[in-house]
Order: C-alpha cells, then structure tokens, then sequence
C-alpha cells in the first residue's frame, strides 16, 4: 500500500478507486461496491463519500437506505477490526483515524430512517 497521508484518499489503492468511481457512471452502485470491497482502503474511501455525500435530497432516494445500512456495516466491520486488511492495526490504531471511522459511523446512523 502507497499510503502519504491519513485521509481517507491519501493512498494508491483509495485514489484509484475515486478514479473509477467517477468514471463508473452509477456513483451510487460504485459506493456501494467499495462499501463492500475486501480492501478497507476503498471501504474507507466509500465510507467517506458516504458521510459526505448520502444525504436526504443528494443521494439518491432508490439508493438511499440500502447505502446507509452497508455504510454502517462496512464501518462497524472496520472499527471492530474484522476487515481482511486490518485497516486500524496498519495504522496502529491511530487515535484520529480511529476517531473519524467513528465519527463517519455516527453521521450514516444518525440519518437512518429508524434513528428519526
């Protein structure tokens, strides 16, 4: 892994798949394909989209609640370090890393249709 930086898009493997996202032409399948990836690179890319971006009247309302609920999984699956790469132990449990993966998590939870 090429990682410079603790951003979610600060490494080869999330920056190529923001690359492909964009040209995936269904940004909402494509996050969801990286929600759901084995490499918690990408899964933490998505998830960062997913704090960002799937909102009520941005995300697509077809789109939305499955979206939220495999954010929230694809977080709790990382914080809980049963993630195939062990995502959080790479980055030796970093304090801000740890923080923003549970800060994202609290965000899509938040917005699911039942916390309302």
């Amino acid at each position: 892994m090429g990682a410079w930086g603790k951003e979610p898009w600060d490494n080869d493997t999330a920056a190529d798949w923001f690359g492909a996202l964009w040209e995936s032409g269904n940004v909402p399948a494509a996050v969801r394909q990286g929600l759901d990836s084995e490499s918690s690179d990408e899964a933490v890319a998505a998830l960062w989209v997913c704090a960002e971006l799937c909102r009520t009247y941005v995300w697509p309302i077809d789109a939305f609640d499955d979206t939220l609920r495999a954010a929230v999984a694809a977080a709790e699956r990382i914080l809980n370090g049963e993630d195939p790469d062990g995502y959080l132990e790479l980055w030796n449990n970093d304090a801000e890393v740890v923080d923003r993966l549970r800060q994202f998590r609290e965000a899509l939870v938040a917005r699911l249709p039942s916390a309302g």
